[in-house]
Formats: structure tokens, sequence, C-alpha cells
């Protein structure tokens, strides 16, 4: 504790750091919640087979988004604000126009393959004939998504936080209106709702245009386009550095799902798309929390303050590794029962398969933790390689078990679990080579002790609470509420020394 408050006495943060994080966070709260309503309420009302279908084509989109401007659009957003703060007006125009160009033109073969093949694609990769209309309509919506990333690049490079969430904010909620509209009309279709979705993109689209056209328009009018060899090579070498980063995480997020598609069909794709929404609603929580301290470590490293960055990592892993135990045991306890709650009960095994991983959950948040330190000890290339072999097992894994040893969806959990594993072990010896990690076992043992027995309480008592029928949801949720504010309490109580010392430490770095 001693190390802690020395870490926390006197660290100054920057103002516009604060005040930005504070926004993004504060919309993310907003925001985020909102995907899991949507995907409540289509759950509730598709099929199995068709939840299945439907988001394992959305997940497909987002593999196909990466090459969909030839990596120009991030290396945009890296060089705009050096080009305005340096008042090259001419090379800030030369690059956006090179940038649209190059979008446009891949926007339309891409779009248009994504459209006449859907045929194919539907019967040769997604093996259900109600994949062509979906996936002809999702492409005009890929197309002008595409059409409105220049836009709100234009945002992101000068941090217009609140500008960029607020119009993030209007489509969520657009689509969860609509989408709740035709629930309660009992017109709830996965054509429509592919449909809607497409229109709510359209008026997000025209609210991008309108802010840009008030705020930024100004900014490219003014100057000429210029034919610079050089401006244009620096922007293409910089988009080929961020091609690597961008493939492994995006491919890292989505290709479990594709493989769920591909070989085990869209049966299993539902079950293994809800199965994703639940493990990963611990992040929803995570996130800020990290956001909180990243202006704090970003400051040490500039300060080579290493013992107090030593300081810094013993407080990651003392207090995330007790946050991811007390869900991750919550989840073996009710995974079934959160699952039926949110989903119906024919999604009970997307419940099942979270109790499969739950106890694996620390081991996710804490390479989650390393991989963050990486980044901000600006390891890229070593994150990327790191990736980019566990990318290479959970392919070949995941294909032996489904198709030699026919273990269906476990067999993708299987590697989930163990690649996670070797990321957690090999990003921990790499940061061990520049800062040694401490792990407070005293304190986790206990923890663990306590979780463990209020598991072991809540596991054989659920039988006599809950009622696995969707007619009993709403008492289903009130009993999953009551019982998780338990559960949680006991923890808070036993810890409240500890959490509420650091609670009131980073409000004092705040103010600061």
């Amino acid at each position: 504790m001693d190390g802690e408050i020395e870490l926390l006495a006197d660290q100054p943060l920057g103002q516009k750091l604060i005040k930005k994080g504070f926004w993004l966070y504060f919309f993310m709260f907003l925001i985020t919640p909102v995907g899991y309503f949507i995907k409540v309420i289509v759950s509730n009302t598709f099929s199995v087979e068709d939840v299945g279908l439907f988001y394992s084509i959305l997940s497909f989109l987002f593999i196909i988004s990466l090459y969909n401007d030839f990596w120009l659009t991030e290396a945009l957003q890296y060089f705009l604000p050096k080009y305005r703060l340096n008042k090259e007006y001419n090379k800030y125009k030369t690059i956006t126009i090179i940038t649209r160009l190059a979008q446009f033109i891949s926007w339309v073969i891409i779009a248009g393959i994504l459209y006449f093949w859907a045929p194919w694609l539907a019967e040769h990769y997604f093996k259900n004939p109600n994949a062509i209309d979906i996936l002809q309509t999702m492409s005009l919506m890929y197309f002008w998504i595409n059409f409105i990333q220049v836009f709100s690049s234009f945002f992101t490079a000068f941090q217009n936080v609140i500008a960029t969430n607020i119009v993030e904010m209007f489509r969520m909620y657009t689509t969860l209106f609509i989408t709740l509209f035709m629930w309660l009309w009992w017109t709830l279709t996965i054509h429509n709702f592919s449909f809607w979705r497409v229109i709510g993109t359209y008026i997000w689209i025209g609210i991008w245009i309108i802010m840009f056209f008030k705020k930024y328009w100004y900014t490219l009018k003014r100057w000429k386009f210029e034919r610079d060899i050089t401006t244009i090579k620096k922007q293409m070498h910089y988009a080929r550095r961020v091609f690597l980063w961008a493939n492994v995480s995006t491919l890292l997020l989505n290709i479990n799902q594709q493989m769920s598609i591909f070989f085990l069909w869209s049966t299993a794709a539902g079950y293994f798309s809800n199965f994703i929404s639940v493990f990963t609603i611990f992040t929803f929580f995570f996130s800020p929390l990290v956001a909180f301290l990243f202006p704090l470590v970003t400051e040490l490293l500039e300060k080579k303050e290493t013992k107090k960055f030593d300081i810094l990592l013993h407080m990651f892993y003392k207090y995330f590794s007790i946050f991811a135990l007390t869900f991750s045991w919550l989840f073996i306890a009710l995974g079934p029962e959160i699952g039926t709650i949110l989903f119906g009960t024919k999604f009970i095994y997307s419940g099942i398969l979270v109790t499969y991983v739950a106890p694996f959950l620390i081991i996710n948040l804490l390479y989650t933790i390393n991989f963050y330190i990486l980044w901000w000890m600006g390891k890229v290339k070593e994150r990327v390689k790191f990736l980019f072999w566990w990318l290479l097992g959970n392919i070949i894994v995941s294909i032996l078990g489904i198709m030699i040893f026919k273990i269906w969806i476990l067999s993708i959990l299987a590697w989930m679990v163990v690649g996670r594993l070797i990321l957690f072990i090999l990003t921990g010896r790499y940061i061990n080579k520049y800062q040694k990690i401490v792990f407070d076992r005293k304190f986790f043992i206990k923890n663990l002790i306590i979780i463990g027995t209020l598991t072991i309480i809540i596991y054989f008592i659920k039988t006599d609470i809950f009622i696995s029928n969707n007619i009993y949801r709403i008492q289903n949720i009130w009993y999953l509420i009551i019982i998780s504010i338990g559960y949680i309490g006991v923890i808070w109580w036993i810890n409240y020394k500890n959490l509420g010392y650091i609670l009131k430490e980073i409000k004092q770095l705040k103010k600061k």
C-alpha cells in the first residue's frame, strides 16, 4: 500500500487528456449497451440459425473492410494534424484527395463483388440461401459507410470527441428504435432488419456530411492539390505499417465467428455469436478503468520514472485480476441462466459455452493488460508478432479439431483458452525484460477463497430460484440482479479499504 501511495501522491495529469477521456467514456457508457439491447431483441425474435447468419455476415464485412482504402484512412488521421499544425495546407489537401480517390475505387470494386457474388457466397461460404438478400442489402451499407470515412477522419484527427460520439450515438439509437418499433408491431424479420439498418446508416451519413461541411470544409477549399510524390509516398509507407496491425487485430476479433459459420453452419454460429456477447460483457466495465490510468502511464514512461511504473504494473495485476475473478466465477455459477435471460431459452447453449471458458477469463484480461502495456511502451511490432502466431495457431488447431476430431464448436473454444494462455506467457516474459511484474499472491488467494465460496453457494441454490422458461424471464431478471448485487457487495466489503483508496486517488488525480 505504501508503494501505491507513493505512486499516486503527486502525479499531475493533462487537462486535455482528462477532459477528452471523460467525454469519450461517458459516451461509451451511453452507446455500448445499445448494441446489446439490439442483439437481445434480435435473438428473442429470430431463430438461432438466423442470428448466426446475420452476425456472421456482419463479421465478414468487418474483415472485408480491411481492404476498403488500402489503409490510407488511418494514415490520413495521422498526418492531418501534423500538416495543419505545420501550416502545410497544400499537403493537407493533397492527402485528403488521394485518400478519397483510393477509397472510391476500392469501394466500387468491393461493393460490386459483394452484390453480384452474393449468390455464390450464400451457397458456398454461408451455406444458406437467406444470405443472398442480406449480403446484397449490406453491400450498399458497406459502400456508404466507407464513403463517410474520410469525413469522420477529420473529427478523429482533430480529436473532436463530442461531435464524433454524438453522431455515433444517434446512429445506434436510431437503429435501436427502429428495431424496437418493428418488434413491437410483430414485423421484425432478418431481411427488413438488414434493410432498416442500412436506412439508419444513410441518415447517419447525412448528418456526418452536414457536420463536415459546417466545421471543416473551409480548410480544404482555400488550398490546392499538389502532385507531390514525396508526400504521397510518406502516406503510403505509413499505411503499409498500419496494414500489419489492422489485419491481425481485426482478424483476431472475427476469425472464430467466420470459422463457426463456414465449418459448423449457421446454428453453431448463432450459439457462438451470443456466447461472445456474454463472455465480453466484462470489457464494458474494464475499458473505462484503463482509460483513467492511460494518461498516468504515458506520463510515467515519458519521465522515465521506472519505480513508479513498476508500482503501477503491480496495481494492474493486483486489482484487475480480482475484477476478472469476480466476473468469471459468476459466469461459472450462472452462465446458462444469464444466456437464457438475455437471449431466451433457445440460446441456453451459449450460456453453457460461457461456463466452459469462464475459469480462464482472468487469463483473457491479464493478457489484454499486457498488450496495453506493450502499446504504452511503444512495442507495436512485438504486438503484431505475438498476434500473428496466435492467429496462425488458432486457424490450424480449430480446423484440426473440427474436421479430424469432430468436437464441433468446443475446438474453437479450446484454442481460445490455449491461445490466450500462450499470449499471456509470451507477453509477460517480454515485459519482464524491461519491467519486472510482481503478483500479490496472498491478496489473490484470499479473494479466490471468498469468491469461490460464494460461487458454490449460488450454484447450489440457483435451481430453487431460477425457472428455465421464457414466461418467467422478468422474475429471473430480478433474481439475477439481487444475487449479483449481493455477490459483488460481499466482495466489495471484503476489499473496501483497497478499492476505496484507489477510487479516492483517481478522483484527486482528476481534480489535478
